[in-house]
């Protein structure tokens, strides 16, 4: 019984769709030789058995489907096939274009988007020029002004000033007349000595 399954393992191998390695033929027989079920000075036969057994059996299926495939060839009409030919033809020429509209549309939109941002750009620079422009002359006017104003708060009179002017201006009057005085009480006693000269 075991050995019957090993034949149908042999048997098998050598009807699967594709050829059977010569490695795997090898092996398949190697197992049989150990089973007893075949002699080891048959088993390159069985061997070169195996492989042949495979190749027409792949032979057979791929001819097999040649049959077919031409026979169902034979049954398309040519019309057919080329009118099939002409929609592929037309579909794929309408996505190329929807890819050209596509990317147009794409490239537009990109070109209008880049224009935008340039224009709003500059109307920012402008704007911040301008607003700088307008701070740097307040901040001029307002220099100016404040200035002017420490400038009047230098020279203006104070009460305490005007204290100090009159006390200098007094100081200066007193000094003068006293300077007159002087003068005067200089003069005097020349005048005395003229006089005198006079009465005699």
């Amino acid at each position: 019984m075991a050995s019957n399954e090993r034949i149908r393992k042999y048997l098998d191998a050598g009807t699967v769709l594709g050829q059977v390695s010569r490695g795997r033929a090898e092996e398949i027989v190697r197992e049989l030789v150990n089973a007893g079920d075949i002699q080891r000075g048959q088993a390159q036969e069985w061997v070169d058995n195996l492989v042949e057994r495979s190749r027409k059996t792949s032979d057979q299926v791929l001819e097999l489907v040649r049959h077919e495939v031409a026979t169902q060839l034979n049954r398309i009409d040519g019309k057919s096939l080329e009118a099939i030919a002409n929609q592929v033809a037309d579909i794929l020429k309408k996505s190329a274009e929807a890819g050209r509209s596509a990317t147009k549309d794409v490239t537009a939109r990109a070109t209008k988007t880049a224009k935008g941002v340039s224009t709003q750009a500059s109307r920012t620079a402008k704007g911040v020029t301008k607003q700088a422009t307008k701070t740097a002359k307040g901040a001029t006017t307002q220099a100016g002004k404040t200035a002017t104003r420490a400038r009047a708060a230098a020279t203006k009179v104070t009460p305490e000033r005007r204290h100090a002017r009159k006390k200098g201006a007094a100081k200066d009057a007193t000094a003068k007349k006293a300077g007159e005085h002087k003068a005067t009480s200089k003069k005097e006693p020349e005048a005395k000595k003229a006089d005198k000269k006079a009465a005699s």
